[in-house]
């Protein structure tokens, strides 16, 4: 492994991706557990080449940053380059008053996007959380939304009721639930995609801008197929955020 490498870390999954001067890999997801995570590192980085430089953005807590920064520091001699949020960064104005506050994993996904897009762009990351946030044409961070994920909607209803969820099919273009299992399915999947459709057509008819969308993260395929608006999908867009910023931030 040479070149820099490239490390998304989130509460349950960690993502990376290596850039060298030719190309950059896919990217590699594994899931981990609290008190496991160091077994995990070992099984994806333990034959791994040193890389040249490491940046990494995390949303996981103090612990899991400390067993990361270990790792690296005892396999390969080196510290990681932490991503920070600002007020401003890589053409965009944060919408947050205090910065600090905004999730990285959010800023890297609106640096990607917006330079990607060069135009207004809704960002949404389906994951155990859903993010939505609004950039304008400007680069200017209108601000989102948060709220449960797919699966974490469903864990909470099963959790407070006596529903029982085993598996049943959804048909593609399935419109309406016609069981107890698939009205779930259907109902968390489009909760949040009346969200995302709401949000865009407010910032349409407020003529503020005429947003492209972009999903990304582990739930993105369960909420594209229902999408009554094109949207792309690029998984790796949290790496690529910070690639960008390790561009303008690096040396």
């Amino acid at each position: 492994m040479t070149g820099r490498l490239y490390i998304d870390l989130g509460n349950s999954r960690i993502k990376w991706m290596l850039e060298n001067p030719q190309s950059c890999s896919d990217m590699r997801a594994m899931e981990y557990t609290r008190g496991h995570f160091s077994e995990v590192l070992d099984s994806a980085w333990r034959f791994a080449d040193r890389p040249e430089q490491l940046w990494l953005a995390s949303v996981a807590g103090s612990e899991t940053n400390n067993e990361l920064t270990a790792w690296v520091r005892d396999a390969w001699e080196l510290t990681p380059h932490v991503m920070k949020v600002s007020a401003a960064d890589c053409g965009l104005t944060c919408g947050y008053l205090q910065p600090e506050q905004l999730g990285v994993d959010r800023w890297a996904a609106m640096i990607s996007a917006y330079r990607y897009s060069q135009d207004g762009v809704c960002v949404v990351d389906c994951g155990t959380a859903v993010t939505l946030d609004m950039v304008d044409a400007s680069g200017r961070h209108l601000g989102g939304y948060i709220l449960p994920g797919v699966q974490a909607m469903k864990h909470k209803l099963l959790q407070e009721t006596a529903i029982d969820m085993e598996e049943q099919y959804i048909r593609t273009g399935q419109e309406w639930g016609n069981s107890t299992v698939t009205c779930v399915e259907l109902g968390t999947r489009k909760a949040v995609v009346a969200l995302i459709e709401q949000s865009i057509e407010r910032l349409q008819a407020a003529g503020i801008c005429d947003p492209g969308l972009i999903l990304t993260g582990g739930e993105a395929g369960l909420i594209e197929p229902l999408m009554q608006i094109d949207c792309q999908r690029r998984d790796r867009l949290v790496l690529e955020g910070i690639r960008l910023y390790a561009r303008e931030h690096g040396s």
